[in-house]
């Protein structure tokens, strides 16, 4: 078949599959931003980044667990399911959890109260025992299963090893095929080796996303710099994608730099990919680059209209920094 059939072929697949019910996107939960951020796709390298403490991954955060309560209500009606493989470089397992089932009992059961809050870390405030019945309920439990069935945790901390847990997640949820190419050793002499060829996954409707929070808290390997290990893993992240259809999601800071006193009186202060702390030639690599923006963490009064003196920290932007198959320079308050 030719690259032109192919293409053609994969047009006219994706379209029926919207015309049947399915989707080619888990969508974004931010519908006024919907057009410049359709959600996850497969085969998709993500970069969302902000200055420290700028909430990014809160944000990352509540789009990941939005994607798996939309897997859980419309898995049987679409056929779309996802799997998530969590690098936690900065956090446990158990702070992870606690967040998302503040979270969900905020979203699903209307309940607000912070993660601080459900682990009674105020000597004055244990938590309700309403909330603790709460968690014990059928209904809240079967969705923390889904969850906890959706989502893996990796302990691997350097790139290689970061890769192979991804690899081998692939290879035993699909089959690679290889093929015969012809090459010549280092006598020169021409002999027949087998090469990848390309990945047919169990679970075509299964996105598999792969998160590194933070990629700069990463850890080296074979005498490698931070940078040198945080590129390493963005090539990884190509492989991935390219290879075996995942999407990878890495967090990064920006550098710190760029809060000083200086940038600020520049107003140079919303993220930037040439801001990327540690390596900025990642964003090279993303397909998309999102910034997540605090005003209030950089003094500013009022921005895009918007109060921020009486707003404080609990305001963000999010803005569209590369998009390589749409428009870029998209922002939502």
């Amino acid at each position: 078949m030719s690259l032109r059939e192919e293409t053609n072929k994969m047009l006219k697949a994706r379209r029926q599959r919207l015309i049947d019910g399915g989707v080619n996107t888990i969508p974004s939960p931010f519908k006024r931003f919907s057009r410049d951020f359709l959600g996850w796709e497969q085969s998709t390298y993500y970069i969302v980044t902000s200055f420290t403490k700028g909430g990014k991954t809160q944000l990352v955060s509540h789009l990941l667990f939005d994607a798996l309560m939309y897997c859980y209500y419309n898995e049987k009606q679409t056929g779309v399911s996802v799997k998530i493989l969590y690098f936690p470089l900065e956090e446990t397992k158990q702070r992870i959890m606690t967040r998302f089932y503040s979270w969900l009992l905020n979203q699903h059961f209307k309940i607000r109260i912070s993660p601080s809050d459900l682990r009674s870390s105020d000597n004055e405030r244990p938590v309700p025992q309403e909330i603790l019945d709460k968690i014990d309920s059928d209904e809240f439990i079967d969705i923390v299963d889904y969850f906890e069935s959706h989502i893996v945790f990796s302990d691997e901390s350097n790139p290689t090893g970061m890769y192979k847990f991804c690899k081998q997640y692939a290879e035993e949820h699909g089959k690679v095929v290889t093929k015969t190419i012809k090459v010549k050793d280092e006598l020169g002499l021409e002999k027949e080796v087998q090469v990848f060829d390309r990945y047919i996954p169990n679970n075509p409707d299964e996105y598999v996303l792969v998160l590194a929070d933070t990629v700069n808290l990463i850890q080296t390997e074979r005498g490698f710099t931070k940078k040198q290990a945080i590129d390493k893993w963005s090539e990884y992240c190509i492989l991935l994608r390219d290879r075996y259809g995942q999407s990878p999601i890495n967090i990064q800071q920006q550098n710190t730099d760029n809060e000083s006193i200086e940038s600020v009186k520049l107003n140079r202060t919303r993220p930037t990919t040439a801001g990327l702390g540690d390596s900025k030639y990642t964003s090279h690599d993303a397909n998309i680059v999102l910034g997540v923006f605090s005003p209030f963490r950089f003094g500013l009064k009022e921005y895009l209209g918007y109060p921020i003196d009486k707003f404080k920290d609990h305001f963000r932007t999010l803005e569209v920094l590369v998009n390589r198959d749409g428009e870029l320079g998209g922002i939502v308050a």
